[in-house]
């Protein structure tokens, strides 16, 4: 039981210590793991990998592109996303870029995160979805029985990653949503983007108590039997999220 009166993020996935995000990074050096670098908004991308972790000067040293114009730009950015996209999944942010001169050559400096946040293969990223306007998936539930307890249940969203979608629901817990419940034809419109018939399965079901002593029930969904349309659309709608959420870290 959570008491709490907001809902749950990332924080079970986070790495705060020094030594264990040292040794994460240096893992990836080791492995020269090909990391994504989102900045200018998310309108800009590229690839990079570690090529040295100095603990001692809390400093990251990443390679450098040969595209000068775009290094400028890089350069130019004060918010950043670097993250690696398989196997285990990590994100961090990093608020400044350097050029820096090193014994092979010049590379991009960047700080010691102070925390990360590390995903298992077959977890995703999560992205916040608006709460001014939030998306409701609605699920409907037929009974194999008596066809008179058939529902449409009214979920809102309040995450998504291209895994699945993070969903609240007020009030005692239905016992038909249970983890491994499969729920068919869902509906669920994505602004600008078009609507989703997806099949939903419970993976999570986690109990909120907020300080009025409102009941809420925080559930995990994942896609099962995704069309490759529904697909790029989810994949479209989640970058989108991404890149408003670099809009707004960058106006804080």
């Amino acid at each position: 039981m959570m008491d709490e009166n907001k809902l749950p993020d990332d924080e079970q996935f986070t790495v705060h210590h020094p030594k264990e995000v040292s040794q994460i990074l240096a893992e990836l050096s080791k492995n020269k793991a090909i990391l994504n670098v989102s900045f200018n908004h998310g309108n800009d991308q590229c690839l990079t990998t570690i090529i040295g972790v100095d603990s001692e000067k809390r400093a990251v040293y990443l390679d450098i592109g040969l595209d000068a114009g775009f290094n400028k730009k890089l350069l130019e950015s004060n918010h950043m996303v670097i993250s690696k996209n398989d196997g285990i999944r990590i994100r961090w942010t990093s608020a400044k870029i350097t050029l820096v001169k090193l014994k092979d050559g010049e590379a991009l400096k960047i700080a010691l995160p102070r925390s990360m946040i590390r995903l298992q293969r077959r977890e995703f990223f999560r992205s916040p979805t608006p709460l001014v306007h939030p998306l409701i998936c609605y699920v409907p539930y037929h009974h194999p029985i008596n066809k008179s307890e058939n529902t449409v249940f009214e979920l809102m969203l309040i995450d998504a990653s291209l895994g699945g979608i993070g969903t609240v629901l007020s009030g005692p817990l239905p016992p038909v949503m249970e983890v491994g419940t499969v729920f068919e034809d869902c509906k669920l419109k994505l602004p600008n983007y078009g609507e989703l018939n997806i099949s939903l399965c419970v993976r999570n079901v986690k109990e909120i108590i907020s300080k009025s002593g409102a009941l809420r029930h925080r559930i995990g969904l994942q896609f099962t039997d995704v069309s490759k349309v529904d697909e790029r659309l989810i994949q479209r709608y989640v970058f989108n999220l991404e890149r408003e959420a670099l809009v707004l870290a960058k106006g804080d």
